[in-house]
């Protein structure tokens, strides 16, 4: 069995389907691990028990693991001991190291319980990436390499977060990148699902940190999960489910270590009952820039909005309160000021930026069909006492623009307004 992703390196695989897909092949499971589940010795030893269970299922299974605990992070702060700002590309040297540790770690855990397993780094793998240090895209797989240990019966263990280059080079694919290796292996190897182990039991109806009477949710779309990973839930890399929904790998998130249902990230149904709310999602590190002067609009929006596009600044929300002001929102914490100053002097314009703000989304499927969800959202943070400066709206998602400091509260409210305390069968 040969699938090859092949098309030109000049733009992602993503964009083009397929070459040589076979059709789904259900005697494939490839399965990702996330670091919390992979952060000690003990942790991985009950991965590789998961793992060598599969096996005797008579699956061929092939696993994606990120970097054990925290150890990403360390590396960073430990090249930060070398340079003040160290170069992109020998970062990437080091940071792809941690999941090539996890990667032998849980291979050798497998070895130890009899089961023949390799290692593979994503170059081994057949991954090609493009792109900048720490933010590569995949442009091609050859899997070859991976379906020959499959047929002798290996588990193949694959570093996920990384690949090579057109010249060589080795590439990380920025953060939450293995769950974008995993849903690209799923695919080019012709396996119809895709299983992302992580340390919460599913996607719920927001973050149990915040709210404890969270509800599970036992399926959701492509695209409202899309919206959810994009605006704070953390479960599912956004990327990787857009990934997903274009090569149709159903996408199951699970618990590492416990046993349950999880949820099941697929195509969506025909719409039945009308709008639904599905979750509330927040996101920290909203920042708002305003633009300010008389002469902003000379030569027109156009003039601006591209200046905009060419800054480099990717706005979130865009507010004209009038004609001399312009307001947008970034998220993130990347540097801010810079990039601002120099849009205001070419537009002629003061600036200013307010910092501590955070963005409370409410999602779902036709929320804009019902009026009722934009006025309910309106009255839950008004009851709060929150001036709302920006809002976004699309048809499965209403965001509200708040202080930093009542995100949280807003979570909680907006949860119990929308009855998704209980679960979504008592709703209906």
């Amino acid at each position: 069995m040969k699938n090859y992703f092949d098309v030109p390196e000049r733009r992602p695989w993503e964009d083009a389907p397929p070459t040589g897909f076979d059709g789904p092949d259900e005697g494939i499971v490839v399965r990702k691990y996330g670091g919390s589940s992979l952060a000690t010795p003990e942790l991985v030893h009950g991965v590789a028990q998961e793992v060598a269970g599969l096996v005797r299922t008579g699956k061929h299974v092939v696993v994606v693991v990120s970097a054990m605990g925290n150890t990403t992070d360390e590396l960073v702060a430990l090249a930060g001991q070398f340079a003040d700002q160290p170069d992109p590309r020998e970062l990437d040297q080091m940071m792809a190291t941690g999941e090539q540790l996890s990667a032998a770690a849980l291979a050798l855990a497998l070895t130890r319980r009899g089961v023949k397993a390799v290692s593979l780094s994503g170059d081994q793998a057949g991954i090609v990436v493009g792109g900048e240090p720490g933010s590569g895209t995949i442009v091609r797989i050859d899997p070859t390499r991976i379906v020959e240990r499959m047929r002798d019966e290996q588990v193949v263990v694959v570093a996920g977060f990384q690949g090579r280059d057109a010249t060589g080079e080795l590439l990380t694919l920025g953060r939450g990148g293995s769950d974008t290796t995993a849903v690209a292996l799923a695919a080019a190897l012709g396996s119809p699902t895709c299983d992302i182990c992580t340390d919460v039991q599913g996607v719920r109806t927001a973050d149990p940190r915040i709210v404890p009477e969270t509800q599970p949710v036992p399926t959701i779309a492509y695209e409202v999960m899309t919206e959810l990973a994009h605006h704070g839930a953390r479960v599912l890399h956004p990327r990787s489910v857009e990934l997903a929904e274009r090569h149709g790998v159903s996408v199951r998130v699970l618990h590492s270590s416990r046993p349950g249902p999880g949820t099941m990230v697929e195509a969506a149904e025909p719409l039945e009952g009308g709008p639904e709310v599905i979750g509330v999602a927040p996101e920290r590190d909203v920042r708002q820039v305003r633009l300010m002067g008389p002469r902003l609009l000379a030569g027109g929006t156009a003039r601006v909005l591209a200046r905009l596009a060419a800054s480099g600044l990717r706005p979130d929300t865009l507010t004209w309160p009038d004609p001399d002001v312009l307001w947008f929102t970034v998220r993130g914490s990347a540097p801010l000021a810079g990039p601002v100053r120099e849009l205001a002097e070419e537009l002629g314009a003061h600036w200013e930026i307010d910092e501590d703000l955070g963005a409370v989304s409410v999602v779902g499927t036709g929320l804009l069909d019902d009026p009722g969800h934009l006025s309910a959202l309106l009255r839950v943070v008004g009851e709060l006492g929150v001036t709302v400066p920006t809002m976004a709206t699309s048809p499965s998602r209403l965001t509200a623009v708040l202080p930093a400091d009542r995100l949280d509260t807003a979570v909680r409210a907006l949860h119990e307004a929308f009855g998704l305390n209980v679960p979504a069968e008592a709703r209906r």
